[in-house]
């Protein structure tokens, strides 16, 4: 490994474990897109958030080395259990003449609405750790799930779906902190959602070419630049979590899978990015966030953006639509 990757690795290791949002510069090129082991998406007993005591293991609630899930294109070395696309209402009909139905819904944001659909339940797996066995097409293990703080009184079990009926987050997520959930919840009807699994046509909605560079598209021209410059001028550059690092040589074709836009295309599921100066003060709303000290980039994970500096000026927006 080169000398220059080991400091890039070392460096995106001290960021993730961080207590604050990092600046937009503390994110160059070649840094690695890192940090899953502080964010929410580590479940495990050694996670921070919503987490079981069943394991420490972390990937293995999306990934498995054997015996994974390949049904509708699953990839790679899924390890959950998913809902055929029949089970989803897609976006449908758009502006563009162009319609998405629900046997056109990929893989790729299959995956990702295995968790967030708030129909399957976090331990719904194929492979579990251990001599537990495999169960083709997943299955929901009966592991407990809990929140990090135990003044709610609230039973490890009430967890186990993003979902705001009993048994669920919403168990106690509920009047104002449902908000909470419902972001984290996308449900089965993704017509009402950016369209998933639609193809990237140029003709339509003023999208930028393909092969156009991410980092030289220009999103300060026209804005008010001392605003801008407020936030850490994140908008003078435009770089992105691609292949695993943060990249500034990026195309946007580079976002797409098989040349179609996916949850993927915005969202990266293991960068915890926070360069995001304008994570929403209600994602810390004080008594359910001491895991992240109440700082709404850390409690947000900066969403899993892929765009560092996320969607401040709406720049995640503007990088493929040319408005």
């Amino acid at each position: 490994m080169k000398k220059t990757a080991c400091i890039s690795l070392v460096s995106a290791l001290l960021l993730a474990g961080a207590a604050y949002a990092a600046a937009v510069a503390d994110y160059p090129a070649g840094t690695a897109a890192s940090g899953i082991g502080y964010s929410r998406h580590n479940m495990g007993g050694l996670g921070r958030v919503i987490t079981s005591t069943a394991t420490t293991e972390i990937c293995v609630f999306c990934h498995t080395p054997h015996h994974s899930n390949t049904a509708n294109g699953l990839k790679p070395m899924w390890n959950r259990g998913t809902s055929a696309p029949t089970s989803y209402t897609a976006y449908g009909a758009t502006i563009g003449g162009s319609t998405v139905n629900s046997a056109d819904i990929g893989s790729t944001s299959l995956a990702c609405l295995s968790c967030h659909d708030g129909v399957t339940t976090f331990d719904n797996i194929v492979n579990a750790p251990g001599k537990a066995g495999v169960v083709n097409g997943g299955s929901d293990r009966g592991w407990l799930f809990s929140m990090p703080i135990a003044t709610f009184g609230m039973p490890a079990s009430e967890i186990d779906h993003f979902n705001t009926s009993v048994m669920s987050c919403g168990a106690c997520h509920t009047g104002a902190g449902d908000q909470n959930v419902s972001r984290l919840l996308i449900g089965t009807n993704l017509s009402n959602d950016h369209p998933v699994s639609i193809a990237y046509n140029t003709n339509v909605a003023s999208l930028r070419p393909t092969n156009t560079v991410i980092n030289s598209i220009d999103l300060t021209t026209g804005l008010n630049t001392s605003a801008a410059a407020a936030y850490g001028n994140n908008l003078s550059q435009n770089r992105w979590a691609v292949k695993g690092f943060v990249s500034d040589i990026a195309t946007v074709s580079d976002l797409l899978r098989d040349g179609k836009v996916e949850c993927s295309s915005c969202h990266d599921p293991h960068f915890r990015n926070l360069s995001w100066d304008e994570a929403e003060s209600t994602w810390a709303d004080g008594i359910r966030t001491s895991w992240c000290n109440d700082v709404g980039e850390d409690c947000a994970d900066g969403q899993f953006l892929r765009r560092v500096g996320g969607n401040t000026g709406s720049g995640v927006c503007r990088t493929c639509h040319d408005k």
